[in-house]
């Protein structure tokens, strides 16, 4: 065993806030340590294993917060789940010397990085995000920076990659299992969504679930649309075994069921269960009767 390597002992007290330790090689040693107590602390380990107060730490500092903490598991979470529907993930590191790596060569330009690629869906990237879902407009959404999308589309401008973001849903400072939901950079930046500011962290998209696609079935069109596979065209009666009233036409009753169920807080998805009609027929009824 090297020197390095030698087991001495820690000695830690924390007086006013303020983190005290020191370290020795021997039970001898330890006699001269005047401030040891009844309520020090005291452990057996290498000399460089050094405790450090969670506040003083750049690193560990966050996870003092219960909302890091639970991002973390969101993207433990998302690996169980990923696996379990046969996706073969690649953790990127994001650790400054990987990413050097890219900003080396992207002109520049600030760009973002996700948490995993998808080996076996031709490299997709993923990231996963944690988020609070909230009403506006009658309709559940979440909140999406502004300034990271733009950062998501100058990496997948320069890797030729789709990125898609996953996102749960923030229950208590837990992610929710069940309330995995997808969407793309690309279908971002050519949507219409609308951008708000937030006092805390600027400019953002507010994104309607609707906009989303919930599941990981989702990954699949993408893949399938980044190499060119054609969607199945359905017919009038395979829609309708789904939205039993596609692409018929609104009668006045119904102009009037809508209003006044958009009125009192219908959300889409129930609205769209009501009329037998998609999320997206929905939304153009909505806007065409200028719905507020």
């Amino acid at each position: 065993m090297t020197k390095k390597d030698k087991m001495g002992f820690h000695i830690v007290n924390i007086e006013n806030g303020i983190l005290k330790k020191d370290y020795v090689e021997s039970h001898e040693e330890l006699s001269y340590i005047d401030f040891i107590t009844e309520n020090s602390i005291i452990y057996q380990g290498e000399e460089h294993w050094k405790p450090v107060k969670i506040s003083d730490h750049k690193k560990y500092i966050h996870f003092s917060k219960a909302w890091f903490r639970a991002g973390i598991q969101a993207q433990e979470l998302f690996k169980q789940q990923a696996v379990q529907q046969g996706f073969i993930l690649e953790e990127l590191n994001q650790d400054q010397k990987s990413f050097k790596l890219y900003t080396s060569n992207v002109e520049n330009k600030s760009i973002k990085r996700g948490d995993f690629l998808i080996r076996n869906f031709a490299n997709i990237e993923v990231d996963i995000k944690f988020r609070g879902f909230r009403k506006h407009k009658n309709e559940s959404h979440f909140d999406f920076k502004y300034e990271d999308v733009k950062r998501h589309f100058n990496m997948q401008s320069f890797t030729n990659t789709p990125i898609i973001i996953a996102v749960y849903e923030n229950r208590k400072n837990k992610p929710v299992e069940e309330s995995i939901y997808f969407f793309s950079i690309n279908d971002l930046i050519n949507s219409n969504i609308e951008t708000y500011y937030r006092n805390e962290i600027g400019k953002c998209f507010r994104i309607p679930l609707s906009f989303t696609t919930k599941g990981f079935g989702y990954i699949n069109e993408i893949y399938r649309d980044h190499l060119g596979i054609k969607k199945k065209s359905y017919t009038l009666r395979e829609k309708r075994l789904y939205h039993p009233n596609a692409h018929n036409k609104w009668l006045l009753e119904d102009d009037e069921k809508l209003k006044k169920l958009f009125s009192h807080g219908t959300t889409i998805k129930e609205l769209s269960q009501v009329f037998g009609r998609n999320n997206n027929a929905i939304r153009s009824r909505i806007n065409k009767l200028e719905l507020k």
